[in-house]
């Protein structure tokens, strides 16, 4: 029997990825994710919630968690596409490039951590809420769809995307809103 899979985008973070490491929520982004955790709570009953470790996850998570009264459970491999040895001063820029190209074209790091993504996705046995990142979703939506782009959609923050996972893989309900997405 197939499980379904909710993917959140965070909502608007209080940072941009070139001046702060693990911003917070802005006072937008709390304000999507209140609403978000409203919507989720009227429409699916309670299950499983994982975040990735950064605040900002966890601070989209932590009203849908109230509702629900659970804590989000802190999983790495929903953490955001690792940059650790970029100089800060060009985090952007190579963002930016790695989003412009294709899986096929990534370091064996980056391709380790999609499958990361990919393994714990696939793993699931019961419906689960992940609180996550832009491209971590674009990492699961282009693996159903067979692109080896890294960005396959561009998902708004707060927005929902539903997946179905089964043993027969992981297929797309339904894609969350998408927005012309800034870095930040």
């Amino acid at each position: 029997m197939p499980i379904t899979i909710y993917l959140v985008r965070h909502g608007e973070a209080a940072g941009s990825w070139d001046n702060a490491l693990d911003p917070g929520l802005s006072e937008r982004g709390a304000d999507q994710a209140s609403k978000m955790a409203d919507r989720l709570c009227q429409e699916i009953p309670v299950t499983n919630l994982y975040c990735s470790p950064l605040h900002r996850t966890r601070a989209t998570a932590e009203p849908l968690a109230k509702l629900w009264h659970k804590e989000a459970i802190i999983k790495p491999e929903l953490s955001e596409v690792p940059s650790e040895g970029v100089d800060f001063g060009d985090r952007r820029s190579w963002l930016t490039r790695v989003m412009a190209g294709t899986w096929p074209e990534q370091s064996s790091r980056l391709n380790s951590w999609r499958t990361a993504i990919l393994d714990f996705t696939a793993a699931q046995t019961q419906d689960a809420v992940f609180v996550t990142h832009f491209v971590v979703i674009n990492a699961i939506i282009g693996a159903m769809e067979k692109s080896n782009n890294v960005i396959v959609f561009r998902p708004d923050h707060c927005s929902v995307t539903k997946i179905h996972v089964s043993a027969d893989g992981m297929s797309l309900i339904e894609k969350g809103q998408e927005a012309v997405t800034v870095v930040k």
